[in-house]
């Protein structure tokens, strides 16, 4: 009889969170990815949203991934206590001053620092030729340290949550800004 793995049954349940905030209207899902990397034997699925009262000037996104390695830890190990997969975060935004607009996006997410949440956050500013001189693009990943595991389904809504109101702290501080 076939068992799902730990990667299995936490994609059940981020997918159940994240369609449930797009059908009570919180976000809407604009893409999904379920990918499984033949290459280096990885699984990984990732949902990209928008906030609804954000729009599209902002976009998230929660990834869940297993490796190989998580698997045969988890399948020769018969379940051990700890088996999990990686859980991230990303958030794209538009960053105006690179110096302050950074700063204070570090300073919101300084909830990301410690607890279930403590992830290591890298900023990556790029620059599209053509478009506005003054604009940037800010890619923000968060990958989380702590794997998830099936013990603590909830700590998935927790990451969203979290997700979600760093999204709505960035946009309250961008709001008016002269662009």
């Amino acid at each position: 009889m076939y068992h799902p793995s730990v990667y299995d049954n936490l994609k059940v349940v981020l997918e159940g969170a994240i369609y449930d905030l797009d059908f009570s209207g919180e976000i809407e899902i604009v893409n999904r990815k379920d990918l499984l990397d033949h290459a280096i034997m990885e699984r990984n699925y990732s949902v990209d949203f928008v906030v609804s009262t954000i729009g599209e000037l902002m976009r998230g996104n929660i990834s869940l991934t297993s490796t190989l390695e998580d698997l045969a830890m988890e399948k020769l190990n018969d379940n051990p206590d700890g088996a999990g997969s990686k859980l991230s975060v990303c958030i794209q935004t538009p960053v105006y001053e690179i110096e302050t607009d950074c700063k204070q996006i570090q300073s919101i997410l300084k909830k990301w620092g410690n607890g279930d949440l403590k992830g290591d956050i890298q900023q990556k500013l790029t620059y599209i030729y053509g478009e506005p001189r003054h604009v940037f693009r800010d890619t923000i990943s968060i990958q989380l340290q702590k794997p998830a595991q099936e013990e603590e389904p909830e700590r998935i809504s927790l990451v969203l949550e979290q997700l979600i109101t760093s999204m709505n702290e960035m946009n309250d501080y961008f709001k008016g800004y002269k662009k």
